[in-house]
């Protein structure tokens, strides 16, 4: 008599799938996307109006962010898809333009906000185009949430202001 999980071995039902579909690398993106935006505007709404230690306790969060996004291009110039390998450098160009655009431009010029546009733009393209792990999407997740963040907290102190 064989036992229901000796059985379940066997089939092919119990293997996961090595890949995310496209609408799931979505999904995941688009939620990571929307905590962050969550959680900046509760701490935006928990703190109140900040000055300008706001941009710089923003720091780690952009830093965590450019960590994810350079492994995301390690991980596809190592599988040599040149295609995603374009989106992830984008990705990390963008992160990396925007404390630039924040010495040029203050936080209420629509310049200072192209930045984490053309970043969560690279983003959706890339999420897009990935065909590798689930660990990259996860890490996508991970740079939409840091970002966001960012975004809804010097966003709704923007606002505030």
């Amino acid at each position: 008599m064989k036992m229901a999980y000796e059985a379940s071995l066997n089939s092919d039902a119990a293997v996961a799938p090595a890949t995310f579909r496209r609408d799931e690398r979505f999904a995941v993106l688009f939620g990571g996307a929307a905590v962050g935006i969550a959680a900046g505007f509760g701490i935006a709404m928990a703190l109140g109006r900040a000055n300008d230690w706001a941009m710089y306790a923003a720091i780690p969060f952009l830093l965590i962010a450019s960590y994810f996004a350079v492994a995301t291009l390690r991980d596809a110039v190592d599988r040599r898809a040149i295609g995603c390998s374009i989106a992830a450098a984008m990705v990390v160009l963008s992160l990396l333009a925007w404390p630039a655009m924040a010495v040029l431009f203050p936080m209420s010029a629509p310049q200072f906000w192209i930045a984490p546009g053309a970043g969560m733009v690279s983003m959706l393209l890339l999420a897009s185009c990935w065909t590798g792990t689930h660990g990259a999407s996860y890490r996508l997740m991970g740079e939409a949430a840091s970002l966001c963040l960012i975004v809804g907290f010097l966003g709704f102190n923007t606002l505030m202001a």
